[in-house]
């Protein structure tokens, strides 16, 4: 992952306002999903959309957000809760798919692009793919090398074993076909994460078709929680992604790889930072 200004990177997209190929114009419309205000990305490719408004409406309650957040976000954004079956409600929980259910269900409302995109306010892809986009049916950020721990081991450790066994069970009963194929994924090192990438139509409408029946049986459960976190599904979420990005290129598509942008310091855990390190050290003496 490489930081960079919000400024700098925000021009470097709109120098691809206008994608011609072969004299023929390509949309694009990529969703940079915010839950609070942030620098804004707003061009004729990245579209701002506003995360949970359903529950930012009553900012006294949600906990994230002042009177004056709110007012930036409706000034910015579109929300994802503005047609009839709109899961805003559950964003806390589930995460980016409240926003990518709206692309999916107002499509038309985007000028019906050849192409969707979905990125955070705080990670974007490095946009030097907008060069040869019309060569490939997805872009990917570069997998993330997990080493020596597996995809299931970190996901263990981060959100426990409760929360990983309720993802088994219910992608066990959506999708049994693949129980095998997740099991190759999740047991390498490998893994696509933070529900970025940008897609052709067909691809989009395929991944939705694909993730939404998960999503909606996995709100049928309780909440499972850890001491600090009730965004269960949205982790859960996370590395699903990652498995259908991780199908999609075992099958005959055209896609890439690109650097993911950081725009924003994260914060950063000490306990967690040392809390990897005996991790990995513990792994390596055993090894």
């Amino acid at each position: 992952m490489n930081f960079i200004d919000g400024k700098i990177l925000l021009n470097n997209y709109k120098r691809f306002d206008c994608l011609n190929f072969e004299k023929q114009k390509i949309i694009i419309k990529i969703f940079v999903s915010y839950i609070k205000p942030s620098f804004l990305f707003k061009s004729e490719i990245l579209t701002p959309i506003h995360l949970g408004r359903a529950i930012a409406k009553n900012a006294s309650k949600d906990g994230i957000i002042s009177d004056d957040d709110l007012k930036w976000l409706y000034e910015n954004c579109i929300g994802d809760d503005d047609f009839e079956g709109n899961i805003s409600q559950v964003n806390r929980r589930v995460g980016f798919l409240t926003g990518t259910y709206w692309a999916w269900k107002n499509y038309e409302k985007l000028g019906n692009p050849e192409y969707f995109g979905s990125f955070g306010y705080r990670r974007l892809l490095n946009p030097d793919f907008l060069e040869n986009l019309h060569k490939y049916d997805i872009i990917l950020p570069k997998p993330r090398n997990l080493y020596p721990e597996t995809i299931k081991e970190q996901f263990i450790r981060y959100h426990g074993m409760e929360v990983y066994q309720n993802m088994i069970n219910v992608f066990e009963t959506i999708y049994p076909q693949e129980k095998e194929q997740l099991e190759e994924y999740l047991d390498g090192n490998l893994g696509y994460f933070d529900e970025i990438y940008v897609m052709k139509k067909n691809v989009f409408f395929d991944f939705c078709s694909w993730i939404f029946p998960l999503l909606f049986e996995f709100l049928k459960h309780p909440q499972t929680k850890n001491e600090t976190e009730t965004r269960d599904i949205a982790f859960i979420m996370e590395r699903l992604t990652g498995y259908y990005c991780y199908r999609l290129t075992q099958k005959k598509l055209a896609y890439d790889e690109e650097n993911v942008i950081i725009t924003e310091k994260m914060v950063v855990n000490p306990k967690l930072i040392k809390k990897d390190f005996f991790a990995m050290l513990r792994k390596n003496i055993g090894e």
